[in-house]
């Protein structure tokens, strides 16, 4: 008996250790918006409200969404702000009646679960259909962030789903200029190594005493 239970508070601990190094290394990623990547609207939206997969940290200056039209001209009528009821969802105002054309969104944010960045970027369309050369723009979008975010067969290298092809696209044309936020070294990578050193040591320890005890316990036997 006394066998069994060492064995079950073991498995438990290893259950524990493996949810802290899934959610440790994770960041609050890019999940849905309105508008939606590379969606065509035909008329001007109120506003950009993206949700993340984590909840993100309240603090001046770590959040932000810009949107720009080409990615030139700045079209947000403020600042970008947080749900306090959802603070997964950030959104930004928009200036009324927008231009039609194609609209850069950047946004950044500090997950509130670890403290880890995250940037990404995408674009939607107002009245225009995209041509061949705002596709390939759209795909390097896809990939603002990317050394701080792991890549899916649904998603961008950013987090942001890579954008769909359109079913008409309009015929290929002068190339629109993209702006994108650097992206900035966040030492993601090397907290995500530590940590799994970590909880290897641990793993390693907790193996070690069960071995000591089933040993004494045949000893005692």
């Amino acid at each position: 008996m006394r066998k069994i239970r060492t064995g079950g508070a073991t498995v438990a601990a290893i259950a524990m250790l493996a949810v802290f190094a899934t959610t440790a290394s994770a960041h609050a990623r890019y999940k849905s918006s309105t508008p939606g990547a590379a969606e065509v609207l035909a008329a001007s939206p109120a506003r950009v409200s993206i949700t993340f997969t984590q909840d993100i940290q309240k603090v001046a200056g770590t959040y932000e969404i810009r949107v720009a039209r080409d990615g030139v001209s700045s079209v947000a009528s403020g600042a970008a702000v947080l749900d306090d009821a959802d603070r997964a969802t950030m959104s930004v105002p928009l200036q009324p009646d927008l231009l039609p054309g194609r609209y850069v969104v950047n946004w950044k944010n500090v997950s509130d679960a670890d403290g880890d960045p995250a940037m990404g970027a995408f674009s939607f369309y107002v009245k225009t259909q995209p041509n061949a050369v705002d596709l390939q723009n759209d795909q390097q979008l896809a990939a603002v962030g990317a050394e701080v975010e792991t890549p899916t067969a649904t998603t961008g290298a950013s987090g942001t789903p890579a954008p769909t092809k359109p079913t008409a696209p309009a015929a290929a044309g002068t190339a629109r200029p993209t702006i994108a936020v650097a992206p900035a070294s966040d030492g993601g990578g090397n907290d995500s190594e530590v940590i799994y050193i970590v909880v290897g040591g641990v793993l390693a320890a907790i193996a070690l005493a069960v071995g000591g005890w089933y040993v004494v316990g045949r000893r005692g036997a």
